[in-house]
């Protein structure tokens, strides 16, 4: 254990931002390098996928990890905290890339007796592109994927515990931009302009209308940011846009409301005169947990003596691992990292050590128990 809280405090010292993991891309292939594997590639510009082909045919699983940091100034004092001015691993990344490094470590040693394994250090997490360019390169597609698999620590939870469910695990989540256009005008004159001011607020307070809640099912929709015209006093506004985060406990939820929120913005538009155009901004599918995939998880932390707690209902943070689950049969699951821990994304947050060799074992575990399936 101490090489590898070696490596994840390495790896809290130079956190990288979504889509810009080239360091951290470098620094883990050469740990994978000195390994026996089958195959290392680089995939999605700044990610690594690693194969351990099996001893005889089984089922083939695809682990994944997240490498990718927040654009956060973290405020622990310890000697490995970011040297990076303004970004930190506040979600844990350093952690669970330690734990799938662990993980190719053992399969090195032993490789798996049946079925190929599949390690993926996917890049861009935290803005929901990059499991999204792992599956555009097309590499997945050519592995006969039978079973996919990711956790994710969770302060709140005693620590060790394996947090799970059915269904809906994460939200489906994406922002919503939407631009009114119209022109400007003397602000003595506001008549001989299209202002869209108005359009604006009807927009934004249709949209808060559909925050609905009949659990576990849920739509919430959260303004975020608002801009509109100059800070030129005699000029009136000739555009502006509302941006919107949407989230809900399923992907046909979700698109529903979007629907919605454009034809809201649409109609008020159309009674100023305005042109409106849309953007989709870091866009989550929902998480949705394979029965079976859930059952493996369950068993294989029985196997390890860890106490196994299935939620009732799944988390509001979007997680862009759904993406796969959306494709392929698997699950997501949590693994506590304390009750009293500081919630994700708080600048004082920091993956707690002890919870790697947990994860380590699950997912080395899961391999084995997903054999049986």
């Amino acid at each position: 254990m101490e090489e590898l809280t070696t490596i994840r405090h390495y790896l809290h010292r130079h956190p990288e931002v979504s889509q810009n993991e080239y360091k951290t891309q470098e620094y883990l292939l050469g740990l994978l390098e000195k390994l026996d594997t089958d195959s290392i590639q680089k995939t999605a510009n700044t990610g690594i996928l690693v194969t351990f082909k099996g001893q005889s045919p089984g089922k083939n699983i695809l682990l994944r990890a997240d490498i990718d940091a927040l654009p956060i100034q973290e405020t622990i004092t310890t000697v490995y905290k970011s040297v990076t001015n303004g970004v930190s691993h506040k979600c844990g990344h350093d952690g669970h890339s330690t734990i799938l490094y662990g993980v190719a470590k053992h399969f090195s040693a032993n490789r798996p007796q049946q079925g190929n394994v599949y390690l993926l250090f996917q890049p861009a997490e935290e803005n929901g592109w990059g499991a999204r360019n792992v599956v555009a390169d097309g590499f997945l597609n050519k592995l006969d994927i039978d079973f996919v698999f990711a956790l994710h620590n969770l302060p709140g939870f005693s620590t060790h515990t394996i947090v799970c469910k059915t269904g809906s695990f994460t939200s489906s989540v994406v922002s919503i931009a939407a631009f009114f256009k119209g022109y400007t005008a003397h602000a003595a004159e506001p008549w001989n302009g299209r202002n869209p001011a108005a359009a604006m607020g009807r927009y934004m307070l249709k949209a808060l209308e559909l925050n609905h809640e009949d659990k576990p099912a849920y739509v919430t929709v959260t303004p975020v940011h608002t801009q509109m015209g100059e800070k030129a006093y005699g000029i009136s506004a000739g555009e502006g846009e509302v941006h919107l985060t949407v989230r809900a406990d399923s992907n046909d939820r979700l698109d529903n409301a979007i629907e919605q929120l454009k034809q809201f913005a649409t109609d008020e538009a159309e009674k100023e005169a305005l042109e409106v155009s849309f953007e989709m901004i870091e866009p989550f599918e929902s998480n949705q947990n394979d029965t079976k995939a859930v059952a493996i998880i369950k068993k294989a932390a029985i196997s390890n003596n860890l106490v196994y707690e299935d939620i009732a209902e799944g988390f509001r943070f979007g997680e862009d691992f759904g993406i796969f689950t959306n494709i392929w049969p698997g699950a997501m699951f949590g693994v506590g990292s304390g009750k009293d821990c500081y919630p994700l994304h708080h600048p004082a947050y920091d993956y707690p050590d002890e919870i790697t060799a947990t994860g380590i074992k699950m997912f080395i575990q899961i391999q084995k128990e997903a054999q049986q399936a």
